[in-house]
């Protein structure tokens, strides 16, 4: 059976028209066709009907007595539950003026007498597939509305001159203050006043603006708070202009607090695994002179030393004193809790810093660790302390792949591109990295067949820290000839 059969078979037609013989012409042709059909023979009658019948669509007679038929429809339209219901008029008459009174009391078509049942038929079928095609959309307009509502982000819809067009419930939880109905079409920047992120977000807005074609720009804020810091990602998009219009600009909202915890605890997961691989070799450095100035104790007591030999070896127990000082300092800048010191710094002490931590492994062999770098020290915006981490996981990797006399050439450079950055490359010549694992090598978890300790999240992490710093960080490598880590990043 077909879809307009199905159609027919759910379909209710009332029928108001005054003529008995016209009237039974019409019910017995509609059920026929399928339709169930109710019929009333003038206006009074046909408004009474109209509640308990529930029609789909209505035939109504224009001339009848008592009430006549655009009275009648004028009266159905008066009702807000059938402001959308199909009517036909049923004219004898059909002139100009009668149909232009028909359409302005709310008619949907005319028919005019005599017609031929086919034409009747066609147009009823006309008007029923609207119906249903007004149903679909309305259905599908509550399942978009419903997903927009129901979303875990935060929908702004704001026109070319700011104000509110639409909002979604997120909204009003995510900017922490209440957004009602009454806000539509007001300007923005005075109903989202009182909430912390409304000037981050109007300049968002105000940077689309100035852009012809279709943008987008994002920007990350921290919601100051003591007991639970909140970040939100704010997210502007805006359309191209068309024909010196633009479409509403998009403003999505998105809770990006747990995923930023998350990364805070990866990275510190891996710097403590880091810090936990260099203590194996820090202890070698702290008990090597620990055990010099223990036994030069033990002689001094026993008086085996004369004046002039007591001062050196006075001052040989201050400088032992001293380097073990100095590696307490590393360990404690290294190994402090992640916290948020984003500003800017310059490399190259990060750099040298990196190479004298990692130095503690290599007492058992000979690897040699070079850093050659321009004399003008390049600044960067971001964390210190992550950068740090970032040059620390990639020497790591490279000691790990080197033998006891393996070579780690670390060089610094300046780019004068469209974006000044500075590019930092770590190259070794270990047992380099097999062509199938390159894509993977950054991926959390992956960790290169090798006989080392590790948590798999160092590439992972360096990864992700360079994005932090809107840099790019790429990898090249052969077996058995050696890798290069190339880290780019944008310089102040």
């Amino acid at each position: 059976m077909d879809t307009a059969i199905n159609n027919q078979l759910n379909s209710k037609i009332l029928i108001v028209e005054d003529e008995p013989d016209n009237n039974d012409f019409l019910a017995e042709t509609l059920s026929l066709s399928g339709y169930e059909v109710e019929q009333a023979f003038d206006g009074e009658q046909g408004l009474a009907k109209l509640e308990k019948f529930e029609p789909d669509l209505i035939l109504l007679d224009i001339m009848m007595p008592k009430i006549d038929g655009l009275e009648v429809c004028r009266k159905i339209r008066a009702k807000e539950n059938y402001s959308n219901l199909k009517i036909i008029f049923i004219t004898a008459h059909g002139n100009l003026e009668e149909k232009i009174n028909g359409f302005k009391a709310g008619a949907d078509d005319f028919l005019s007498k005599p017609f031929a049942p086919s034409e009747l038929l066609a147009r009823i079928e006309a008007q029923l597939r609207i119906v249903e095609l007004s149903k679909q959309l309305s259905a599908s307009e509550r399942r978009h509305r419903n997903l927009i509502e129901n979303m875990p982000d935060g929908l702004m819809l704001v026109s070319e001159d700011l104000k509110l067009a639409f909002f979604n419930a997120r909204c009003s939880e995510m900017l922490h203050v209440e957004l009602k109905e009454k806000d539509l079409n007001k300007d923005l920047r005075e109903t989202i006043k009182q909430s912390y992120f409304c000037e981050e977000i109007c300049n968002l807005l105000n940077s689309a603006s100035m852009v012809a074609t279709e943008s987008n720009f994002m920007k990350t804020v921290a919601l100051p708070n003591e007991n639970y810091p909140e970040i939100l990602e704010i997210r502007v998009i805006s359309p191209e202009i068309y024909e010196s219009k633009r479409e509403y600009a998009q403003v999505i909202l998105r809770d990006v607090t747990d995923k930023y915890n998350m990364e805070r605890l990866l990275v510190q997961t891996e710097k403590n695994n880091s810090l936990g691989i260099m203590i194996a070799g820090i202890s070698h450095e702290i008990n090597n002179p620990l055990a010099g100035i223990s036994n030069a104790i033990h002689l001094m007591k026993k008086g085996k030393y004369d004046e002039k030999r007591q001062i050196q070896v006075c001052d040989m127990m201050l400088e032992n004193v001293n380097r073990i000082s100095r590696i307490i300092d590393d360990l404690r800048t290294f190994g402090h809790l992640e916290r948020v010191d984003n500003g800017e710094f310059l490399i190259i002490p990060v750099v040298k810093e990196a190479i004298r931590l990692v130095d503690y492994q290599r007492h058992n062999d000979n690897t040699e660790i070079s850093f050659v770098h321009d004399d003008c020290d390049p600044k960067v915006m971001g964390s210190k302390t992550q950068f740090l981490q970032l040059v620390m996981n990639i020497l790591l990797n490279a000691l790990k792949a080197v033998d006891e006399n393996g070579k780690i050439n670390v060089n610094l450079s300046k780019t004068n591109s469209l974006v000044p950055s500075a590019v930092l490359t770590i190259e070794d010549n270990g047992c380099g990295i097999p062509e199938n694992q390159i894509n993977q090598i950054f991926d959390p978890f992956f960790a290169a067949k090798r006989e080392w300790q590790g948590t798999g999240l160092g590439l992972a992490v360096s990864y992700r820290i360079v994005q932090l710093l809107k840099g790019t960080i790429k990898v090249t490598s052969k077996l058995d000839v050696g890798s290069k880590f190339t880290v780019t990043v944008p310089t102040v």
